[in-house]
């Protein structure tokens, strides 16, 4: 009888151990797959237009460094591999989702640009009731040189719109 009592507590530890690991699995697994790190994560995959456009720059370039600044430190995470935005963030203006960086010569100055990376900035509601928009560009004042805001800057004023893209049928 002592035997029966003791493989019992054995059978019920066990299941509880199995149960919070199989929840606890699930809630890992579902946290990974809607994770924007897990989901837009940075891509190798090289488009012709971007290889001639790598070609057509030196080591010294500044555009082909603030690519490289911009693939290091993950701005397509939010903003897309090649800067096309379109990730979604609840609640934010405009249209809910990470705007694209295309033609930004088109909105801001050089300066006012740099200065929006320096500083970061958190988007607005679109409804003032709802939550705060859980994506917001941090600052990048201690992480970045002089130098280096510089190259990412012109790296970011030199993406364009694609042709045939929805920004391009607007102008």
């Amino acid at each position: 009888m002592k035997d029966r009592g003791s493989l019992n507590l054995v059978v019920l530890v066990l299941s509880v151990w199995a149960g919070l690991f199989l929840f606890y699995g699930f809630l890992a697994y579902r946290a990974r797959l809607w994770s924007p790190l897990w989901a837009i994560s940075p891509t190798e995959k090289v488009f012709a237009a971007l290889a001639e456009k790598s070609r057509s720059l030196d080591e010294d370039s500044p555009i082909l460094k603030g690519r490289l600044l911009y693939r290091e430190f993950r701005c397509g995470v939010c903003h897309g591999p090649e800067g096309e935005g379109g990730v979604k963030n609840p609640n934010a203006d405009p249209d809910g989702v990470v705007p694209n960086l295309y033609d930004l010569g088109d909105a801001f100055t050089f300066n006012d640009l740099k200065d929006k990376i320096r500083k970061g900035t958190h988007p607005a509601k679109l409804e003032e009731k709802d939550q705060e928009p859980p994506l917001d560009m941090p600052s990048w004042e201690k992480t970045l040189s002089g130098g280096e805001l510089e190259d990412l800057a012109q790296y970011l004023f030199s993406l364009k719109s694609p042709p045939g893209s929805r920004e391009e049928e607007e102008e």
